[in-house]
């Protein structure tokens, strides 16, 4: 954040006041506490301990133990320059489409129509009326595209004369129809306001002859911008339309671009890494340059290309992005070795081999691979993956009280974030590297390990699983066995563990919290099957048991006390129809700390 200058600051608003001068309305950052409560205002400073919020004329003071996330919103446009005429998002008692009016001078004006629909039939209907035009659909002679000479027009020529019209942009040759992009998205990834939209990569840009959906759609968890130009026959007051489906939102904008929107994610990449670390935290990118002391990434923040470098020992994962997925390769990853790395290649016949030693690096056209005893060069053409495991820095189960960074384009960056006073957010990653970007470019930062601990972000310290039969089933953060949402009856759980019969999961504590909470039952795709015996002990002490768990059993979410406790272990074992259905979901499941007498939230 910038330092502001107070007497400025009350010309100003004296001019503001007159009129003279368009004034931004206020809208401040967003800090998301524990019990879901929200803090709105001006973000002055982080650091590794707390974070200090303007809110108002106060200065308060939150602990990071106490905050879930936090974001930083770019300030909404005043009215005249951009004005929200209809918001889908707000409840609505009244049946029926959500209409405004709006008084509009003859000529073009700039319009914005987001909107996000999640699961059935998508309905989208846009209809106008006024001076000259009937109650319909806007006819495609009168809609025109916003190119790159709409968006270079500056905000001063949006403006609203004496008789609170909005007056028309000149514009000598407008090109006919209407630019859309549009975004999809699948588990985990989740859209829950037309703001969240900018975070999704584009998959499509495109123009449509109409202001309205091509076709309508049944496809699931997909979105819409439209920008257009309409042109208003005549001076007067015209009213808006917009009506949904129950599962859908949209927003109406005319004026200037909404900066609610600014910084969209750029399209999924076709080619290129997808990376994780070694320590929480991932990547989409193109890799640059890899040597003894770091490797180079180039990575998506929204429109731009940044550079990240990062520690050889950081990686643990690089595979890289199939252009075809038709082609892609089948890759065997069992019995893959904990000690050395693993380059997986492609053969002459076209299967995936793999090879063990020790990844040295790049060059421009090679992979530098130290195999059994000499230093070997294979052609980066023909890599498919590597997995980083001779020098990496090994994960923990420590508890530490830390940040992931989320940049718009998706990279997840871990470590400890600094912001004091300016627009640069810095973090300082848990092995040692250090990365600074402007706070335009991020689009949330997530506490981790606070007072609300989610147990899908801690290592388990040790995993048993025992198949019934010779088939294994890996235990699943996030989603089922076969890679679906996490769904307990009709419940729905962004957050949680799917195991198999027999799986035990141990964590450590630490002595650390006070409760643990999670809502248990049978994955429902699993049906009426599936019969399981459930435990949670913490150090040794049954807490919670059920020999027959199954689909029948009455949906209760768990509360149980574990002060002072050192473990926590969590069984699911085979129940009495053996291993039929025996899929189990820990929902949401969550550790809750005492509050720290030096980390005590002092926030009002």
């Amino acid at each position: 954040m910038k330092k502001r200058n107070s007497s400025r600051l009350l010309l100003t608003g004296l001019i503001c006041l007159t009129g003279l001068l368009p004034c931004p309305l206020a809208r401040g950052d967003e800090v998301l506490l524990y019990d879901g409560k929200k803090v709105t205002g001006l973000i002055r400073s982080v650091d590794a301990k707390a974070l200090k919020i303007e809110v108002g004329k106060e200065l308060q003071e939150i602990s990071l133990f106490d905050v879930t996330s936090y974001k930083f919103l770019e300030p909404a446009l005043p009215q005249n320059v951009s004005q929200l005429l209809i918001d889908g998002e707000k409840p609505s008692y009244a049946a029926g489409p959500r209409t405004a009016k709006v008084k509009l001078r003859k000529g073009l004006h700039r319009f914005t129509l987001p909107y996000y629909h999640s699961v059935g039939l998508a309905k989208l209907e846009i209809q106008m009326s006024g001076p000259g035009m009937k109650k319909a659909e806007v006819p495609k002679e009168q809609l025109f595209r916003v190119n790159t000479a709409v968006r270079d027009i500056p905000a001063t020529a949006y403006q609203v004369d004496k008789e609170g019209f909005r007056l028309p942009l000149k514009i000598e040759k407008p090109e006919k129809y209407v630019a859309y992009r549009l975004m999809e998205w699948s588990h985990p990834v989740e859209v829950k306001s037309v703001d969240d939209l900018k975070a999704v990569p584009v998959k499509k840009y495109g123009a449509s002859p109409r202001l309205a959906l091509l076709s309508r759609r049944s496809a699931i968890n997909f979105g819409i911008v439209y920008e257009g130009l309409i042109q208003v026959p005549q001076d007067g007051e015209y009213t808006i339309a917009v009506e949904t489906d129950k599962n859908s939102k949209a927003k109406f904008y005319i004026g200037a671009y909404p900066s609610e929107l600014y910084k969209q994610a750029k399209s999924n990449k076709s080619s290129g890494w997808k990376v994780t670390f070694s320590q929480s935290g991932s990547l989409t990118g193109n890799l640059e340059e890899w040597t003894k002391t770091g490797i180079r990434f180039q990575i998506p923040a929204a429109e731009k290309e940044i550079d990240l470098t990062l520690k050889p020992e950081a990686v643990h994962e690089l595979w890289k992005i199939q252009e075809d997925k038709k082609q892609s390769k089948a890759v065997d990853r069992k019995g893959e070795s904990k000690t050395e790395d693993s380059a997986y290649v492609t053969t002459q016949d076209g299967n995936v081999h793999r090879v063990e030693g020790e990844v040295v690096g790049i060059n421009e056209e090679s992979l530098l691979f130290q195999y059994q005893g000499q230093e070997r060069e294979v052609k980066l053409d023909r890599v498919v993956g590597l997995v980083l495991q001779k020098n990496r820095v090994q994960p923990e189960s420590k508890l530490a009280l830390q940040s992931l960074m989320t940049l718009i384009g998706n990279t997840q960056i871990p470590g400890v974030v600094e912001l004091n006073q300016g627009k640069t957010a810095n973090i300082t990653m848990p092995w040692g590297d250090q990365f600074s970007i402007n706070t335009d470019y991020l689009e949330s930062v997530k506490t981790v390990n606070a007072r609300s601990v989610s147990l899908v972000e801690i290592q388990p310290d040790s995993v048993t699983q025992v198949p019934f039969f010779n088939q294994q089933y890996p235990y699943q953060v996030n989603k089922s066995l076969s890679g679906k949402p996490l769904k307990i009856g009709t419940q729905s759980f962004s957050k949680g563990l799917c195991v198999h019969a027999r799986t035990v999961l141990v964590y450590q504590l630490g002595k650390e919290f006070e409760k643990f909470q999670t809502t248990p039952g049978l994955q429902a795709e699993t049906g009426k099957l599936g019969n399981v015996a459930v435990k949670v002990l913490a150090d040794g002490k049954t807490l919670f048991e059920n020999p027959e768990f199954t689909s029948a059993t009455k949906l209760e979410s768990l509360n149980l006390d574990v002060t002072g406790c050192g473990t926590l272990t969590l069984v699911v074992d085979f129940g009495k129809d053996q291993d039929v259905g025996d899929r189990f979901v820990w929902g949401d499941p969550k550790l809750i700390r005492a509050t720290p007498k030096e980390l005590a939230a002092n926030q009002k």
